[in-house]
């Protein structure tokens, strides 16, 4: 059985991650620094065959940088 994600589902996945981080963040880092860290996170993955769990990678990779940069 394969389960994947629509390209619709990841892209709401990734809004809400990038939004739950502007939340989390937003007394430390600017809502355009938070973005372009989740962007540029998920640009490395671009090419990822398996893409399920990539909202999840992405909030943790993204988590670590922004408090490294607050």
């Amino acid at each position: 059985m394969s389960v994947s994600m629509s390209v619709d589902d990841e892209r709401r996945q990734l809004d809400a991650v990038r939004a739950t981080l502007e939340l989390e963040f937003r007394d430390r880092v600017p809502a355009e620094v938070v973005a372009e860290h989740v962007a540029q996170i998920v640009a490395r993955y671009e090419d990822a065959p398996v893409r399920t769990f990539l909202p999840v990678l992405v909030g943790r990779q993204a988590r670590a940088v922004l408090a490294s940069v607050a």
